[in-house]
């Protein structure tokens, strides 16, 4: 989707922190995010075991495997409630519909800057065959919200043992083992290099400012480091976060997703 009839949801001048799930999402560089920024946060961010952004999320992209993205939500809708969520959007209109039986008064639709972002990230998309990861998306849709001044924090790009800052869940590790199986990117889904030449494009446009908030994280090799500010910071804060995605939504439980899963992998075999 090229433009959107929602107005733009981030002033020119306000620095906005895209915020992955990363580990490195805890060693963030002292000034380069600060407790004023927008903040943007991808899929199971309510996972995180301390809140190392607060608990204000401007604006949440939620992508990923549209018949887990129901007992996700409904995750966040149950043991969530202590975000203030104002915003969220995504790209798959199957993920898109599981979100709006809950959210739909927070729904934007997404949306790209202008059409030259969105060929630019189809071709390179089509190039690699491959999708770029929901970080990058958040990325694109707070460009596309009027986002000027980007700091990227907890990105990562799966480069790591550890893939997330939190620990998935029992049914987390079930529904996503073959991603969770090795270190690395699913290489069905990802490939690392599309998502550097996406963001290192976007970090080259005269409307966009595109830095990173932690020196160890995987991208520092690619993009400038976010310059450091002065003001007061985000205090983190220990919280009661859901240990794994709720177990059923509606008459559907999510056993029944896990041995579709199973059943799936057999024949595969």
């Amino acid at each position: 989707m090229t433009g959107s009839s929602c107005p733009a949801l981030f002033d020119a001048d306000r620095v906005v922190v895209v915020a992955g799930n990363g580990p490195s999402l805890a060693r963030l560089t002292p000034g380069r995010v600060l407790a004023s920024d927008a903040v943007v946060r991808t899929n199971n961010f309510f996972f995180e075991p301390e809140c190392y952004l607060g608990l204000r999320v401007d604006l949440a992209v939620m992508s990923g495997d549209p018949r887990v993205a129901p007992f996700m939500f409904e995750t966040l809708w149950r043991h969530g409630r202590d975000y203030d969520i104002g915003a969220w959007t995504g790209r798959n209109p199957r993920v898109v519909a599981a979100g709006r039986r809950r959210f739909a008064r927070q729904f934007r639709p997404f949306a790209y800057r202008d059409a030259h972002v969105e060929r630019m990230v189809e071709q390179i998309c089509a190039r690699y065959g491959r999708k770029p990861t929901t970080g990058t998306l958040a990325v694109i849709a707070a460009h596309g919200a009027g986002a000027r001044r980007i700091v990227m924090a907890g990105f990562d790009l799966h480069s790591g043992a550890r893939r997330y800052i939190y620990a998935p869940g029992r049914n987390y590790r079930a529904l996503m083992a073959a991603s969770l199986s090795q270190p690395g990117p699913e290489p069905h889904l990802h490939d690392p290099s599309l998502d550097i030449e996406i963001l290192t494009a976007l970090a080259a446009r005269d409307d966009l400012s595109l830095g990173v908030a932690c020196e160890s994280s995987v991208l520092r090799a690619h993009l400038p480091a976010a310059p450091v500010r002065s003001g007061p910071a985000f205090q983190r804060q220990l919280r009661q976060a859901p240990a794994d995605w709720v177990g059923r939504v509606g008459a559907y439980p999510i056993s029944m997703l896990r041995l579709f899963r199973r059943l799936r992998s057999v024949t595969r075999a």
